[in-house]
């Protein structure tokens, strides 16, 4: 059965983030599987406390996730979205070491 899920950047730091709501409260996690679905909250709660985000200045970008739940996992349906909750499909280099055909290309 397919669920919905918020997901969003997070402002500062640019991550890809999943809307969580634990006992009233809403935060963000970059774990897709401790992302809130409509499997327990109606989607209107969603969309309503990720807009809330996006006016507090928290995300930017929120929009709804098609999903399925294999066993104690959040699986999304879209080859996109999957690679987003994935992480990059490259190695990224390390932090102050581009190297110089990657400056090149920029």
């Amino acid at each position: 059965m397919a669920y919905k899920i918020y997901t969003a950047s997070l402002l500062k730091e640019g991550l890809v983030a999943y809307l969580s709501i634990r006992d009233g409260e809403t935060s963000w996690t970059t774990d897709v599987n401790r992302a809130t679905s409509t499997e327990t909250v109606e989607e209107t709660a969603l969309e309503k406390a990720a807009e809330r985000s996006e006016q507090e200045n928290i995300v930017i970008g929120a929009y709804a996730v098609d999903v399925t739940r294999e066993g104690d996992h959040l699986i999304p349906t879209e080859n996109r979205e999957r690679i987003r909750a994935g992480g990059p499909t490259i190695t990224l280099p390390a932090s102050g070491n581009i190297s110089q055909s990657a400056q090149v290309a920029a």
